[in-house]
Order: structure tokens, then sequence, then C-alpha cells
């Protein structure tokens, strides 16, 4: 009995784990950051060709976000934790603020990253904060450690149409 006791609850445990990687459904989706001339050419769908005017969308300031990975325009990152850093009142329906722990890959490089996450809506329009608190671990293809000065930012994103 014991011994059940204990998959058990290294069962819950694993499915706990599994869950807290990904994010809430309010920071799904395809954004664009905020100060982007051009932000009205983001679209979900696939520019076509020879249409004029489709090679300008901002891509290079476009995130695309489901529940457990950030695809950016030359890098992809995995969410390895996601925790709530407040449990929202009833008044708070519309913020959700996360601490995010990412496994990133992209440009031939790996390196994880601590970012807060805060999501808002403001006058009825979506907002997504991200602060980028920390980067480390930075390692090449081939596994080898690579020296890289981290810095801290933030990005105010919108969602696209």
């Amino acid at each position: 009995m014991r011994r059940l006791a204990v998959v058990c609850c290294g069962l819950v445990a694993l499915a706990s784990t599994a869950r807290a990687a990904e994010l809430p459904k309010q920071f799904h989706g395809l954004w664009v950051v905020a100060e982007i001339p051009n932000k009205d050419k983001c679209r979900k769908e696939e520019p076509k060709e020879g249409i004029k005017g489709e090679d300008d969308r901002p891509v290079d300031s476009m995130m695309s976000v489901d529940g457990g990975g950030i695809t950016h325009y030359e890098h992809h990152c995995t969410v390895k934790s996601a925790k709530m850093l407040h449990e929202p009142s009833p008044n708070e329906t519309d913020r959700v603020n996360m601490d995010v722990i990412l496994g990133c890959k992209g440009e031939g490089q790996l390196w994880s990253a601590r970012e807060i996450w805060h999501f808002e809506t403001i006058d009825g329009k979506k907002v997504l904060a991200v602060t980028a608190l920390s980067q480390s671990n930075y390692r090449d293809e081939k596994g080898r450690r690579e020296k890289v000065t981290p810095r801290i930012w933030t990005s105010i994103y919108h969602p696209c149409s």
C-alpha cells in the first residue's frame, strides 16, 4: 500500500510539473512589439507571394505564444516553469502576472532565461509586458559554454489582428 501511495504521489507531482510549464490562455496568440511603426501589418496569416506590401511585415518584432512555447523571428523558447506571482482577485480577472523560466535556442545557441510576464486589459485593449530578468548558461550548438553579458529589458506587445 505504501508503494502505491508513493507511485500516486509521484504521478501527481509529474502532472503538476507538466501543467506548470504552460502559460495561461491570456498569453496565447500572435503578438507584435507596441512601438513598431508598421504593426498594423501584423496578421496571423502567412504573407502571399507577389502581393505588393506584404514583405514589410514586422516579423522580427512579432512573437507567437502557445501554452508551452514562444516563437520569435530567429529563436524559440520552451516554457520550463510558469508560476503565478499572485492569484488574481475577483475584480482583476483581466490581469495576470507570471514568473517564467525558459529554455531557448536559436542562431546556433542555447540558453536559459527568466522573465516576468504581465497581461492586462487596458481600456478594452489587451497588453502584454515581458521583462527579461536574466539569461544564463549560453552554449553553442556543440554544447560549449559561451560568455555572453546578460541584460535586463522590457518589451510591450499588442495582439496581432
